[in-house]
């Protein structure tokens, strides 16, 4: 009988660790024979990060008593930064449209290519042109998890992220072949949308999950987060409201409500991303729902999407295509084949050739394993090199006479091309200063949208019944303004004053603005007003968009309270709505200091003086005091 290869496929989550041992015979298949998940005892962060996964993963281990250490890593989506983006139509050769791509990746990375690891996929994309999809992860996360999966005594060979691998499994499962499906898989810290149309693939990182409900019940009931933890398992299912009947136990109908709240943020998620893939992606409607994830698992789940969607909804079941091991047991799987997709397409990866397959290994692991699969190969090369050695050795000992004639005549050579040298030299001199005059006028020509781009901030986050009547420079921040009658002026930030003086060459700073503007506040009617145009929600999303790119980083550098935010400022602007006790002055600025060209900081950008007329009290004037976080430069 033929010896069978085996694998560990690491699943490295936000919340745990699961192992899982795979066999792959030779006759194709995959055999599951050892399943093991171990719960961080801390939370992750860049400090602890190594520490954490690996206590997690040497539990797992000791408890799985796996037999192999040869080991492919998922690591997860939240972590990694993901981008579908459409080429323009290319026939050229690979090379070519490998050089587009790499282009592509540096237009759409918000991040230094120095510092993280990048990969991409060509996808199946629309008839103007093919799809790709960047994953981009920093270098110090994926090190970081490779360290730890090292000190456990493992060797990797592949690293792969949630979103990949969870279609490979999907496609291995035949969904999406008749139609559009989503996969949608709840984990711990964040939730993966897929979308599988035929050959089609779309996926978006939502980060809602079911940390967010043990937060919000750890708030309702202050208490910690374990002590949350313990009740959202031991009392945590969906409320579906109506006509059902709410549990006996106060605590249990308080913490359905709290999962149904966030879950109802989580379809509006689902919602939104249906509608990006159908308009964006040209996509088709999706017809049914598959659950998975660990989160995924609170009773009344699926009604509860299968009611808000109205579509069917069932859980993923990827051990279709997975046979058990005999030592395996069935009813502890049943109890966690929820969390498993993952698992199954890391073994698809480490067995098949997959749809979509991403690799997210250092360079510095690349390098080390080529040099392992080498070394036989150097090994005799270097005996090759010495025989070779030795018989130069002999030649050259003969003809070390000749080489001191030939040696005269190299002299005169040297000296020729140390001259070409000198001519060189002073050819880059003058080649340098060029350049420097080249980025000086690069500079001026880079800041010709300034101004433009100042005013089109302004009017994109000015509620539609909000118009301004003045903008002047501030030299300096305003501490306080009186409250005397307005003084019109004629200054304009954007002409020179004409002087009498001779005019210097010189340069003046725009930082610091004086808003003055009005204000009134109409009572919403129905149909309801709107805060913004439809044109403004729009350009929203563009911002939205940016906020969600940088959802990792926000989360693991400033925790909850930048998760926080990033939802209120959801809130703030998909509500839309015109209230009887909105005061449109602190909404234009709570706006103005969300776009990145402001300062946020309320010292800084914040509202000088608010007047409310006499004669008509919805009528408000404003003065609000602006500070750009890059100032306008010009010369002059």
């Amino acid at each position: 009988m033929a010896k069978l290869d085996r694998s560990l496929a690491i699943d490295i989550g936000s919340t745990a660790v699961r192992v899982s041992e795979f066999e792959f015979p030779a006759n194709g298949g995959l055999i599951l024979h050892g399943f093991q998940q171990a719960d961080y005892v801390d939370q992750v962060s860049e400090a602890n990060r190594t520490d954490v996964i690996t206590k997690a993963l040497a539990e797992a281990l000791e408890e799985g008593n796996f037999s192999t250490r040869k080991a492919s890593v998922c690591v997860s989506g939240q972590a990694a930064f993901l981008r579908f983006v459409n080429l323009p139509p290319v026939s050229e050769e690979e090379s070519r449209i490998k050089q587009i791509v790499e282009y592509e990746a540096k237009q759409n990375v918000p991040f230094p290519m120095d510092g993280v690891i990048w990969d991409y996929q060509l996808l199946a994309g629309a008839e103007e042109g093919p799809e790709v999809m960047f994953v981009v992860i920093k270098n110090d996360i994926v090190e970081s998890i490779i360290d730890a999966v090292g000190n456990a005594g493992l060797s990797i060979h592949i690293v792969d992220f949630a979103p990949s691998v969870l279609y490979n499994a999907a496609r291995a499962n035949r969904i999406g072949n008749n139609g559009c499906d989503m996969v949608l898989n709840i984990g711990g810290r964040c939730t993966t949308l897929l979308f599988l149309d035929g050959q089609r693939f779309f996926a978006r990182t939502i980060p809602i999950g079911g940390f967010s409900i043990t937060q919000q019940i750890a708030k309702e009931f202050n208490i910690s987060t374990e002590e949350a933890d313990t009740l959202k398992k031991r009392h945590g299912f969906v409320a579906l409201g109506g006509a059902y009947e709410e549990p006996e136990s106060e605590v249990a109908a308080t913490i359905s409500k709290i999962v149904r709240n966030v879950m109802t943020r989580l379809h509006g998620e689902i919602n939104r991303s249906i509608s990006v893939y159908r308009t964006q992606q040209k996509g088709n409607k999706p017809s049914c729902l598959y659950l998975s994830g660990g989160s995924s698992a609170m009773a009344c789940t699926d009604t509860f999407f299968s009611e808000k969607l109205r579509m069917e909804v069932s859980y993923f079941n990827p051990f279709k295509i997975v046979k058990t091991g005999e030592s395996m047991d069935v009813k502890q799987l049943e109890k966690v084949v929820h969390m498993m997709p993952e698992s199954v397409g890391l073994a698809l990866r480490s067995s098949l050739k997959c749809p979509v397959e991403i690799s997210l290994i250092p360079e510095t692991l690349r390098k080390s394993q080529s040099f392992a699969t080498q070394k036989p190969f150097l090994i005799g090369s270097l005996c090759i090199w010495l025989s070779i050695f030795a018989i130069v050795f002999a030649v050259k000992t003969k003809t070390a006479t000749l080489f001191k004639d030939t040696s005269q005549k190299k002299r005169a050579n040297v000296e020729r091309l140390n001259n070409i040298k000198i001519q060189i030299n002073a050819a880059e001199d003058k080649q340098k200063k060029v350049f420097a005059q080249f980025n000086s006028i690069k500079d001026l020509l880079d800041r010709r949208y300034d101004w433009s781009n100042f005013l089109n901030a302004l009017q994109l986050h000015k509620p539609q019944d909000v118009w301004l009547e003045e903008i002047t420079k501030l030299k300096s921040p305003k501490t306080a303004l009186s409250k005397s009658k307005r003084k019109s002026s004629t200054s304009n930030p954007f002409v020179r004053k004409k002087s009498g003086k001779s005019t210097a060459v010189g340069r003046d700073e725009y930082a610091w603005f004086n808003i003055v503007g009005s204000a009134i506040a109409i009572p919403s009617t129905e149909p309801s007003r709107k805060l913004y145009t439809d044109e403004q929600v729009e350009k929203f999303e563009g911002i939205l968009s940016s906020l969600e790119i940088q959802n990792a980083e926000i989360v693991l550098d400033a925790g909850d309270k930048a998760q926080k935010e990033l939802e209120n400022y959801q809130g703030f602007w998909e509500e839309n709505e015109m209230k009887s006790d909105m005061i449109l002055p602190e909404v234009f600025l709570e706006s103005l200091q969300w776009n990145e060209m402001f300062s946020e900081n309320p010292d800084e950008t914040r509202i000088l003086e608010t007047n409310f007329s006499e004669k008509t009290r919805n009528l408000t004037t404003f003065k609000i005091q602006l500070r750009l976080v890059n100032p306008i430069i010009t010369k002059r």
